[in-house]
């Protein structure tokens, strides 16, 4: 067996869900190659404790402190040999310390996944103050001899406008569309709904894919849209046309939805929508063409950047008016046939081939950096 890997798994014990950058987290657990051991480990005030490795079995068994910390102990591992791995952003200045405190006495390959950097790019979808609350992950990014990205995006972020010139930027390592585990769908005209990703807050721009709705039903659209995302508290707009169109027949609401449910309401879907403008990657969208469903997406988005083209509405600009032209295409049977033809062509990278890409790289480190 080739050497152990330490993966910091801070965050998922403390909320142990399967959306956002979690699931990148359980997808690099569940596909780990068995040649390689991977070893969680938490952040604490005493610096890193190790889990047993059978905790990262299932997500039950990560959550409740009380019931973990009696298999808690010091990571007892020589600096100069380990190799430590974090894949999660996070503001808090005592897991910071662990880094610095780590990398000052010989952590040489230590490497950090960058997902994006919008807390400090885009400080208005955040909450007050969530920028200065995330300085300590950027003070110990300085000192982090190795990091990857997961897009190109967050690639030039880190080097340009974070680093200013004196990083040092690693590779790019795309995220895989296949986690949903939705079988390739195929086209029918009697597909008629409509799936719109991402959590009710601004960032996320569902309240124009509501307005949008609305009014292509006022003009006698029969579509169904179904919304898969929390309403965040304090988001006026959203909250105002979910209670607007709360009575629409053609509207359901999900709310938080697991992957199951996810499944059954994409198994019907027409195309999908994700109406995002700024992501570090942008999942939702990939997981869609994955299973041959077309999207309509903002163009500006990493993860349809990085695509070619084919089944996908690349829309220069969210607003309603734009996302009501492009569901009116897609109703198009000779479109929206089209449209799947191409999305079933389309080469989507799988999250074993992330993962194999991420041991590589981390197991490739060296352990002492100039």
């Amino acid at each position: 067996m080739t050497a152990a890997v330490h993966l910091d798994v801070t965050e998922l014990v403390r909320r142990p869900i399967g959306t956002g950058i979690q699931r990148v987290e359980w997808e690099l657990i569940h596909h780990w190659p068995e040649s390689s051991a991977l070893v969680p480990v938490i952040a604490s005030p005493i610096g890193f404790l190790t889990l047993p490795r059978d905790t990262l079995a299932t997500g039950s068994r990560l959550s409740g402190w009380r019931r973990l910390a009696a298999v808690l102990r010091p990571l007892r591992a020589d600096p100069a040999a380990l190799r430590l791995l974090n894949a999660e952003l996070f503001f808090d200045a005592v897991r910071a310390r662990c880094y610095t405190d780590l990398i000052a006495v010989g952590a040489g390959a230590v490497g950090w996944i960058l997902h994006d950097f919008l807390p400090w790019l885009r400080p208005r979808y955040f909450a007050p103050g969530a920028p200065r609350r995330g300085m300590p992950y950027l003070q110990a990014l300085r000192v982090v001899p190795h990091v990857a990205h997961v897009s190109e995006q967050t690639r030039s972020h880190y080097e340009q406008r974070i680093m200013r010139g004196r990083g040092r930027p690693g590779p790019v390592i795309t995220l895989g569309g296949d986690g949903l585990g939705l079988p390739r769908q195929h086209f029918s005209p009697q597909r008629n709904r409509y799936v719109a990703f991402g959590t009710l807050e601004p960032r996320k721009n569902v309240a124009a894919v509501l307005e949008a709705f609305a009014g292509l039903w006022a003009a006698g659209c029969t579509a169904e849209l179904v919304v898969a995302g929390m309403l965040r508290e304090g988001t006026q707009r959203e909250a105002m046309w979910l209670s607007r169109l709360r009575a629409e027949p053609r509207l359901r609401y999900l709310g938080h939805a697991d992957d199951a449910t996810l499944r059954e309401v994409l198994a019907g879907a027409r195309a999908a929508i994700f109406a995002s403008e700024h992501e570090g990657f942008g999942l939702p969208p990939v997981e869609a063409l994955n299973a041959g469903i077309p999207v309509i997406a903002s163009a500006r988005i990493p993860s349809i950047a990085m695509l070619a083209p084919g089944g996908q509405i690349r829309l220069e600009r969210i607003d309603a008016a734009a996302l009501a032209a492009a569901v009116r295409r897609l109703q198009d049977d000779a479109t929206a046939a089209r449209l799947w033809r191409e999305a079933a062509a389309l080469p989507v990278r799988s999250w074993r081939d992330f993962t194999a890409e991420v041991a590589s790289w981390v197991l490739d480190m060296p352990r002492r950096t100039a």
